[in-house]
């Protein structure tokens, strides 16, 4: 009878941490809104104005912006990890 006990209590405390990751999904998508807005209202001005484009040009046009701002951070890693934090590394 214990045995039951505690075991329905876990699979109340298991139901109880879904409920709330569930609530706190829900609670962040007026956050998660207003970071796509303004991806979406891009791709959609930018297939609006370009009526010649298609949709493989904006996506390699989102690609090419992606992969500049990646490459700049990992240039910025190496130079940070080359000097030690510091400015100039002359000893």
């Amino acid at each position: 009878m214990e045995e039951e006990r505690k075991k329905l209590e876990k699979m109340y405390q298991e139901l109880n941490e879904a409920d709330t990751n569930t609530k706190k999904w829900n609670q962040a998508l007026i956050p998660k809104a207003i970071l796509l807005f303004p991806l979406i209202a891009f791709a959609l001005t930018f297939l609006k104005i370009n009526t010649d484009k298609s949709l493989t040009d904006l996506l390699g046009f989102v690609a090419m912006g992606c992969l500049l701002v990646s490459g700049g951070i990992f240039l910025n890693y190496l130079l940070s990890k080359t000097s030690n934090g510091e400015i100039y590394s002359y000893k």
